[in-house]
């Protein structure tokens, strides 16, 4: 079953008219300063939320439904009180009035989003608002841990690799005229032994 529901607007407009009454019967009951003043405060507390019949604008809905119960509960005991109690047709006004205030405000639907900034209220309490949609930032991309590491590695590497070949570079053209001195000798001496061993061998000198 669906239950019914008020807008925020119809609220007001319904709590206006009670305070109208309130005030308006205090002065034709005895002892009605309890209806005057819950009156007075009723209807302060109707123009100060922030909702489309308020005027000041101090807080918003849902705490102006919590104080209307607490002035409805108030209302209520203040006739237990023998100095504040009025005659019998104010005391069925004030519970009239208190009755239909709580029914009233656990019946009401409060509209998300009212603040002190005006927005376009439609007559069923709701507010036009335009959503903007933005699009997600796409996060850079990462490299897996793995990644940097090898490519460090290889980078080192290929620097230690060049530095070995420039070292052996230098080393080889540093030794490379001592090496070839080295060389022309042993072939000379080759040679000259070759010569030694290919010539003729003189005779055996004779003995006597």
């Amino acid at each position: 079953m669906r239950t019914w529901r008020l807008p925020l607007w119809l609220l007001q407009v319904l709590e206006l008219a009670v305070a109208y009454l309130l005030v308006s019967q205090s002065v034709h009951v005895a002892g009605g300063s309890l209806l005057a003043a819950s009156g007075i405060l009723l209807g302060l507390l109707t123009l100060s939320v922030q909702a489309p019949l308020g005027v000041v604008r101090i807080y918003s809905p849902k705490v102006h439904l919590v104080l209307v119960r607490v002035l409805s509960v108030a209302m209520a005991a203040a006739l237990v009180v023998p100095a504040s109690r009025p005659d019998l047709e104010g005391i069925v006004i004030v519970l009239f009035a208190a009755v239909a205030l709580v029914m009233l405000s656990t019946r009401t639907a409060v509209p998300g989003g009212w603040g002190r900034r005006r927005r376009g209220w439609r007559r069923d309490g709701a507010i036009d608002a335009t959503a903007t949609v933005t699009q997600p930032r796409t996060p850079p991309a990462q490299s897996e841990p793995g990644d940097g590491d090898a490519d460090s590695a290889i980078r080192r590497a290929g620097r230690s690799t060049g530095a070995v070949t420039a070292a052996g570079r230098r080393a080889v053209e540093e030794r490379r005229p001592v090496v070839e001195h080295q060389v022309k000798k042993g072939l000379r001496g080759a040679g000259r032994l070759a010569g030694r061993l290919a010539g003729p061998k003189s005779p055996p000198d004779d003995p006597t």
